[in-house]
């Protein structure tokens, strides 16, 4: 006769961290991480012992467990992902309560358009959509930008998912091309997020094995990681001198904490006209900076 296991069993026996264990052992039950502690004695099935060993060597070889349960927290909610899109990270939430707090602290009634570029699974401009108050939203108009199709219907299914779709406009893009090509009338204030791919090519392969299970497409960029930011600057400037009825343009990036003076330096370059500071993230160390062009 097989000896049974209960779940106090598994996660005393298992090789992962406890997050990882309990994270993948909710996974397999359909339960919240809640309930294994209200249920320790609760024995599991061959079949659930079996899936959880399956998935515990995935795990021990190095696949991130967002990849293996297809979902990862982001400011307070649950998205969904895949070999397609970029696991949100607890840095680039950063970005979302500076642009929160900037959104607060505006008082004025003139139309917003928020980009949220290299969208990837969503997690940033759901979570803005849903923390902007109503009568705010309402002057508001929000756009997810990708350059992969792939990417864009898992941001329309998170959309869908925490119920915002109905407020974001989807648009396939190689970053601004697609409002540069359109020629739209973007009056008011525009608010670009961005959290490009910033990875060179020789960190890339320093930690190719950490990061073979997301796209590279959304981790990599050439010189230095930074020739996203380099082109997004310039179609910036380029937007701003071709909207005469364009107040602000606010633009806030994430980066490497050790590319803060290159970037510094290609804003410079790029928008010699704009103001810019840089602010840090839990770790203290240098995450984001926030670029603003106004007349």
């Amino acid at each position: 006769m097989r000896k049974t296991k209960n779940i106090k069993k598994i996660l005393r026996e298992s090789p992962l961290c406890p997050l990882d264990r309990e994270a993948v052992l909710s996974f397999v039950l359909k339960k919240p991480r809640e309930y294994l502690f209200a249920h320790p004695e609760k024995v599991l099935s061959m079949q659930e012992v079996r899936r959880y060993k399956q998935l515990a060597v995935r795990r021990k070889k190095g696949e991130p467990v967002a990849c293996i349960t297809g979902k990862k927290e982001f400011f307070g909610l649950d998205f969904f992902v895949n070999k397609n899109v970029l696991i949100p990270r607890p840095e680039t939430e950063l970005l979302v309560e500076s642009v929160l707090q900037k959104i607060q602290d505006t008082k004025n009634k003139i139309q917003n358009t928020i980009i949220d570029l290299g969208t990837g699974s969503g997690n940033i401009v759901v979570s803005l959509v849903k923390n902007i108050p109503a009568p705010k939203r309402r002057k508001m108009i929000f756009f997810a930008v990708d350059i992969s199709q792939k990417a864009l219907d898992i941001a329309r299914k998170n959309a869908r998912r925490h119920n915002v779709g109905k407020y974001i406009k989807f648009a396939k893009s190689d970053l601004l091309g697609y409002f540069l090509k359109k020629k739209m009338d973007l009056t008011g204030n525009l608010l670009i997020v961005a959290n490009l791919p910033y990875v060179s090519e020789k960190i890339y392969q320093k930690n190719k094995k950490n990061l073979k299970f997301e796209p590279k497409i959304a981790l990599t960029g050439k010189k230095n990681g930074l020739e996203h930011y380099m082109r997004l600057f310039s179609e910036i400037r380029e937007i701003f001198d071709s909207h005469c009825s364009m107040f602000h343009v606010m633009c806030y990036v994430e980066f490497s904490p050790e590319q803060k003076d290159t970037i510094a330096k290609i804003i410079r370059k790029e928008l010699p006209s704009a103001k810019f500071s840089f602010a840090k993230d839990l770790a203290r160390r240098w995450r984001m900076a926030k670029i603003v062009l106004s007349r």
